[in-house]
């Protein structure tokens, strides 16, 4: 079944983790399990090896089994976005290769970083790689993670000219997702990654969110986004306040939020629901706690995830 991303890429995408064992490699099984679970939830696509999926830590003999586990899983069904997130433009290009021929239907790449870039550095990045690689690529706009922000006028260009098709909006700057929203060339794809905007930006006219939390409660984001498709405002926010509820499984108890606890509450919250064996995260980061899973429990339990 040929995937249509101009009438299938839209709606929530959830940034799966991937499970690992104990001993840090890919558990194949409970792979197999989340991607089944996302699907079974509602998700309109999935997107792997982000953030939430820890891309940038795995080796290549798991980002390749993960895939083709996936690929298998998805058969064509919805859309199948991969990250290929590196600080050089030639390694991005050796894995968006990989991920095409392992049936990804789009890939989804963040600029070059490490070596500070340009915005103009940014548009050779993006273009090419396209001229490499002959598959659909999502530019990926997380500052916090590769300190440096991809500017609107950059976005624009290079969705207009169809170097990318869509964007992943991670940086937190609301305004200047909105006014891409607005602006955006015919045909580019917008997608949310912030969990608190997504009931406001998909009334607005983004097409849709990837939030790390659906790895917690992605049945919440698919009931949100139906809501808002259809303009039923009062759904809509009912369904954004339990979400605001459940983001608090990412904040530490003393108020603060770090990259580690985020991911191992996500992997936490796969455990308690049955879906994965083992909430182990990579090195340096730690498992939660006794304490901290009784707390995402509670929270869980309380917005109906559990």
């Amino acid at each position: 079944m040929a995937i249509n991303l101009s009438e299938q890429l839209k709606g929530v995408l959830p940034p799966v983790i991937t499970p690992l064992t104990p001993d840090r490699k890919l558990d194949a099984a409970s792979a197999e399990s989340v991607y089944r679970f996302m699907l079974d939830k509602g998700a309109h696509g999935l997107f792997l090896f982000g953030t939430s999926g820890e891309g940038p830590l795995l080796c290549e003999a798991d980002r390749h089994e993960a895939t083709e586990i996936a690929s298998k899983v998805v058969n064509g069904s919805v859309p199948l976005l991969v990250g290929v997130i590196a600080p050089g433009t030639e390694q991005i290009i050796e894995q968006a290769k990989v991920a095409k021929a392992q049936g990804a239907d789009a890939i989804v790449v963040c600029p070059p970083y490490y070596y500070p870039a340009s915005q103009k550095d940014m548009l050779v990045h993006y273009r090419t790689i396209r001229e490499a690689v002959d598959i659909p690529i999502f530019a990926y706009d997380i500052p916090v993670m590769t300190k440096v922000k991809i500017e609107m006028d950059t976005l624009m260009t290079l969705g207009r000219e169809g170097t990318v098709i869509g964007v992943k909006d991670s940086s937190g700057d609301a305004v200047s997702f909105h006014r891409l929203v607005a602006n955006k060339p015919a045909g580019m794809k917008l997608f949310t990654g912030a969990e608190m905007l997504v009931h406001a930006v998909v009334l607005a006219g983004a097409d849709g969110t990837v939030p790390g939390l659906a790895n917690v409660g992605p049945e919440l984001f698919v009931q949100l986004y139906e809501a808002a498709a259809a303009n039923n405002h009062q759904e809509a926010v009912r369904f954004q306040e339990a979400i605001v509820r459940l983001f608090e499984v990412f904040v530490c108890p003393d108020g603060t939020m770090n990259v580690g606890y985020i991911i191992g509450s996500m992997k936490t919250a796969l455990r308690l629901r049955g879906v994965i064996e083992h909430d182990t995260l990579f090195h340096p980061f730690s498992a939660c706690t006794p304490e901290l899973i009784e707390r995402t429990r509670t929270i869980m339990t309380e917005v109906g995830c559990l």
